[in-house]
């Protein structure tokens, strides 16, 4: 979405946005696989706020983006140019943009649109890899990364827990003034569970995978290079220590990254952004109490967004760099000056 957006802003376009959408038709809730109650269909402006969701757009040569329900009414089907997507897939980002700027501007049509049924622009094969990093200068300069925000919805639930986000001594360094700056004394710790409890086994040991692209700037501390034997036992086993760590792992990195940071003392918070069920995560804080004298926190029911605002602001962030949420939230604080990349780790 965020690419899709800087495209719009590159070709000075409206940029269409949508509902946060699971199923487009049918009723506005469903059941997923795992019995919980879930919404087809949530507006964007519940998750973030900026230009991106019609905010206001700094560059007066780009016009502001607009709704999808406002896009339909004002573009009717017979005036619409559909474009097939798989005309211009190959290079980095920052390749794609280029090529489809100059295809845009050729075209006088107000109305564009991408066919719904042709491939997906940015897909993971260009998201997953290297390929983001070149444009990453130039979006993090433009309104629609540098201005993008959490909703007033996602702040007030994190200012209700402030106590725990906060301490004194991030309040006393400014920590809560602002939506960017560092929650000093805040440890996060993005332990992904779910869905990659088969993904590290079945595809990134596998196919030996190597970390999601911007889990990859040259400026963060930590690499991984898949071993030369896909598929072998010794593969398997060094892919799921950065994967899929387990308790003692994620412990003895936990104290390894603490211990070799500049103010070691000054980490007194750590706080868990998961999908673990809660008996192994009840064994994790455990775990994490028995270490240190910390305040150990935990995900609360769909509360990514906080989450993700408590990562991109947390002094030190250790995630999962086969994860596209790390990913998302190293493409965050990398976009934030006040942050030292250095503070930014992976299991």
């Amino acid at each position: 979405m965020i690419f899709n957006a800087y495209l719009a802003y590159a070709s000075k376009r409206s940029y269409v946005f949508d509902n946060y959408t699971w199923y487009r038709e049918g009723p506005d809730t469903f059941v997923d696989s795992d019995g919980t109650t879930r919404h087809a269909r949530m507006p964007l402006s519940a998750f973030i706020s900026g230009p991106m969701i019609g905010g206001a757009m700094p560059n007066k040569d780009v016009p502001r983006a607009v709704s999808r329900e406002h896009y339909l009414s004002v573009c009717p089907e017979s005036n619409r140019t559909v474009i097939d997507t798989s005309s211009i897939q190959t290079g980095d980002v920052a390749d794609i943009v280029a090529q489809w700027v100059k295809t845009l501007d050729a075209i006088d049509s107000p109305c564009v649109e991408l066919a719904s049924d042709s491939p997906v622009l940015f897909n993971f094969n260009v998201t997953g890899t290297l390929g983001v990093l070149d444009v990453f200068p130039a979006l993090a300069e433009s309104p629609i990364l540098a201005d993008l925000g959490w909703s007033p919805l996602v702040l007030q639930n994190f200012a209700n827990n402030s106590d725990f986000f906060g301490p004194s001594s991030a309040l006393q360094s400014g920590g809560l003034v602002t939506t960017h700056s560092p929650l000093y004394g805040l440890l996060v710790l993005h332990v992904r569970r779910g869905d990659f409890d088969s993904f590290c086994n079945n595809i990134v040991a596998k196919y030996n995978l190597t970390y999601n692209g911007f889990n990859s700037f040259p400026a963060l501390p930590d690499r991984y290079t898949p071993p030369d034997h896909p598929g072998s036992h010794t593969t398997a086993e060094d892919a799921l220590r950065h994967c899929h760590p387990s308790i003692p792992e994620i412990m003895k990195r936990v104290l390894a990254v603490v211990d070799a940071s500049p103010y070691p003392n000054r980490l007194t918070r750590v706080y868990v952004m998961t999908n673990a069920k809660h008996p192994w995560l009840a064994d994790l804080v455990t775990a994490l109490r028995a270490a240190r004298t910390w305040s150990v926190g935990t995900s609360k029911y769909v509360s990514q967004a906080v989450d993700m605002h408590a990562a991109q602001r947390a002094e030190v962030f250790i995630g999962n760099g086969f994860s596209s949420l790390t990913s998302n939230v190293v493409m965050l604080r990398m976009a934030n000056e006040a942050l030292d990349p250095s503070n930014t780790h992976f299991w």
